[in-house]
């Protein structure tokens, strides 16, 4: 989508602004995998390698791809991360992929709960492909997501915390189908989140990040840190500073 395309170009030129951010040293180029997992991905190696890595896994926002978050942010990330960025599994068009499908109709955004409890499900299944083909920490696993990268981010908090250290939730909302799925509250509240919303977001408003808040704290989330920026439906370079730090500092 060319509004996003824009938006990042945008945030690259900000985040090169901004001294105290730097790639991390001698970070190797992205790799892109495929090989034994199931969805294809971007990877950004650990610097230094070691035997069992953290991973941070990266979901881009529908109707976008791997490239999209990667490109822009895995070299700015803790360097003793292993870096991927998956791919969602369904083809929207071309370059343009998602979780589940999103429609539009008079009454608003339509979404098949089923499907997006599928994507759930995919994205807790590839979590597993990864920690045993890149020998990754299981104890250290992070998501960060976007928009539906969020959306699926927070699934799988609430739903298989057990598989999850921390997550990064930007400009997401409450998963429609959780529910029926939720976690025990003692193991959620295990599980760190931080999350970033725009308040002059139209795709998804403010009152999304704040419902998705009070959702994961009831749910038992007990370290959250919630920040509004005054943006749209984007990332926010001071929140992304402030993310690479908390990430860090969780190691």
């Amino acid at each position: 989508m060319i509004r996003q395309i824009l938006f990042f170009l945008s945030f690259i030129i900000i985040l090169g602004c901004q001294s105290s951010v730097k790639p991390s040293p001698g970070a190797p180029k992205p790799i892109p995998q495929k090989k034994e997992v199931s969805l294809v991905h971007l990877v950004r190696p650990p610097n230094p390698q070691v035997t069992h890595p953290p991973l941070l896994i990266i979901l881009h926002g529908v109707g976008a791809n791997e490239r999209n978050l990667h490109e822009p942010l895995a070299p700015y990330f803790d360097p003793r991360f292993l870096v991927v960025s998956l791919r969602s599994p369904i083809e929207l068009g071309p370059d343009s992929y998602g979780w589940y499908k999103v429609g539009f109709s008079d009454a608003g955004v339509v979404i098949d709960p089923t499907e997006e409890d599928a994507g759930r499900q995919k994205l807790l299944g590839v979590i597993d492909e990864f920690i045993q083909y890149y020998h990754a920490d299981s104890s250290k696993v992070f998501l960060l997501g976007f928009s539906q990268g969020a959306i699926m981010s927070s699934a799988a908090v609430l739903s298989a915390p057990e598989k999850i250290r921390g997550a990064v939730l930007l400009s997401g909302k409450t998963p429609m189908a959780i529910d029926q799925h939720l976690a025990d509250a003692a193991a959620i509240g295990k599980v760190d989140v931080f999350i970033s919303h725009g308040k002059n977001d139209k795709v998804l408003p403010i009152t999304d990040g704040q419902q998705l808040k009070a959702k994961l704290e009831k749910a038992g989330v007990k370290n959250l840190i919630y920040k509004e920026h005054n943006g749209a439906h984007q990332l926010d370079g001071q929140h992304i500073r402030e993310v690479l730090t908390w990430l860090s500092d969780l190691l």
